[in-house]
This record gives structure tokens, sequence and C-alpha cells, in this order.
């Protein structure tokens, strides 16, 4: 496990939350994108190649007693109408630890507000995260973070998943609080390397007591990791009894500011996408205002949560999962102008 380094960097204020906040928002919901009549879809994570927009995203069979994740691939020319193209990985009977559980993220998206849009290579290669596990059903302990590279990531034959598990909950270094699970994760190169390393890993890990947290890794090469601090970065679940997750982080830069998109479920009320800030990617400052997505919408009425933010042209879009009363668990989008 790597220390925190100390910067002495100030807060991000209130102020400027808000001032966040107006840049980042989208109040304007176009519902589904990606909605499947015997499948739950779920947790996309979009980019930009060659002048069009693709979206990795998972679905899992509504009879999730006998199914796992698995993830698929779409295609869009205007980041709303979407063209399946196909999986990109398939559950297996090779009894290996990410054979039942394979929920694939896209990896080192360019964090810049007014970025680009596309994935790095780090070693010259595309990268997908994913969490993986050898069980069935619906996200069975434990769940380990896997990771595969490709030449094209647009091919969703192309990817070679590596052998073994970048982090797993049983590792010597893990920390008390996640050695039950490991969720999502968003891999992302810092050029300011804040952390000390050019590369840093965000991602949710659940304890014994099943609240989830956010935690950091490093690595110097984008593919060996270690733990980056002795606890959490972003915790809302210890001081709150009916705090239960804290997760799905995606990380977006704002001139010196880090944004930290996430979902908060506290068991009182539907899950929803609310953000932080931070200039160190340790100090959080939480926005407490109107959340970002809320389950507001009758299509949405159990769950709006699990983000993934892009800006285009000077439009924001907010992707996520919709859940609802009739069974249904879909993505869907919001903008900030129609």
């Amino acid at each position: 496990m790597i220390p925190f380094l100390s910067h002495n960097l100030p807060p991000v204020t209130r102020e400027e939350m808000h001032t966040i906040y107006e840049k980042i928002k989208t109040p304007v919901k176009l519902g589904p994108v990606m909605k499947w009549n015997d499948d739950f879809t779920d947790s996309p994570t979009v980019f930009r190649k060659d002048g069009m927009f693709y979206m990795y995203f998972i679905a899992i069979s509504k009879d999730t007693s006998r199914s796992g994740y698995e993830t698929h691939l779409a295609k869009s020319a205007d980041l709303v109408h979407w063209d399946y193209i196909g999986p990109i990985f398939r559950r297996n009977d090779d009894n290996h630890w990410d054979s039942k559980q394979c929920a694939g993220y896209a990896a080192y998206f360019d964090i810049d507000f007014d970025g680009t849009c596309e994935l790095g290579k780090p070693n010259g290669s595309y990268y997908i995260s994913y969490l993986a596990g050898n069980s069935d059903g619906y996200e069975p302990d434990p769940l380990y973070m896997g990771l595969a590279k490709s030449t094209d990531p647009t091919d969703p034959d192309g990817f070679t998943r590596f052998p073994d598990p970048i982090l797993t909950p049983h590792d010597e270094d893990a920390r008390e609080r996640e050695k039950k699970t490991l969720y999502k994760s968003f891999l992302f190169e810092d050029k300011a390397q804040i952390t000390g390393h050019p590369y840093v890993n965000v991602y949710n890990g659940k304890d014994t007591s099943h609240r989830e947290r956010i935690f950091l890794a490093v690595s110097d090469d984008g593919e060996r990791w270690e733990r980056y601090g002795d606890r959490a970065v972003l915790d809302l679940v210890s001081d709150d009894p009916e705090g239960h997750i804290t997760g799905d982080p995606q990380i977006v830069k704002i001139g010196d500011i880090y944004v930290m998109f996430f979902f908060h479920f506290t068991g009182a009320k539907p899950a929803y996408d609310p953000f932080a800030a931070s200039r160190d990617l340790i100090h959080w400052t939480v926005w407490d205002g109107e959340p970002l997505i809320d389950a507001v919408e009758e299509w949405e009425n159990v769950h709006a949560h699990k983000p993934w933010f892009l800006r285009w042209q000077g439009k924001n879009y907010h992707f996520y999962c919709a859940v609802n009363r009739n069974n249904e668990r879909f993505i869907a989008l919001a903008c900030s102008a129609e």
C-alpha cells in the first residue's frame, strides 16, 4: 500500500461547487436509450472513435438466479440513437475466477471536461477493466477486478483478458472496508500525477457489513496496481445508519479540480447521482444541493443511478441506469439541453 501524499491544497469551496454544478448539470431527461425486454441493461461507459460514439454496457438475464453479468457493445452517431453490435465478454463454463461474471468498463477515457471523449492508449493498447466472479447470480460475493486489452476498442472479438485479477478483496494490502467484494472501476491517466503516479484507479469496494465506499489505487504502467492510502477517499455510509452505497465513480477534470460523479444509496430513498470535487483526489467536498440525476419520472421510480458523463460540442450527456417497479432496468440519458 502506498501512503497518501500530502499536498496541503485548499478544499473546494461551496461557491466553487455551485459553479461546477452549473457546468455539469443535465436537467433534460430523454428517457431510455438501451433497453432490452428479457435482460437488464446497466453501467454504460461511452467514448468516441473515428467520428462515431461507442458504448460498452453490461447485461444480465432477468432470471438472475441462473445468470450473471456480460459485456456488450453498441454504436451511435448522435449519442441518442444506438445500434447494437455484439457481445464483448460472455460467461463460460471454464470454472475460472472470471467465468460467470464479466462486467466491462472503458478505461483511460479522456478526463478533461472539454476533451476529446476518446480513449487513451497506455503501452499502445486500449483497455477494459471489468468486475469479475465465478458464481451465478446478481453480484454474488466475492467479486474481483480484471483487465483486458485490445488494439481496437470497437472490435467486440478483439479483447484479451489478463490471466489474473489486478485487484481482489483478499490481497495483502486490501483495506478492512473492501475485504468482501470489489465493484466498478474507473481507470484514468492523471497528467498532473497528483498521487505521484501517472495512472489512477478509482473504485468502490464492500465490507462484511455490506456497505460500499470509494477507494484509490495507482499504477506506473496502467496494468499493475497498488492501493493508494489506508482508507476510503469517499465514505458517505459510515456515519449514516441508513447508508448502504457510495459507488460507481467516474472522474472528470475542470481546471485544477477533479470532479467525481458517483451514486449514493441510503435505503431511505431511491439511489441517485450527486457529485464531489477535490484538488488532490483525497479530500472531497460533496455536493449537497439538487442531485444531478434523481428518480423523478414514473419510468425510473425505484432508482436513477450509476453515472457516465461526457461533454460533446458544448453539451452535457449523463448516461445512467434507470430502475422501475415493472421489473425494468435499462440505460437512460439526460442532457443539458434538448
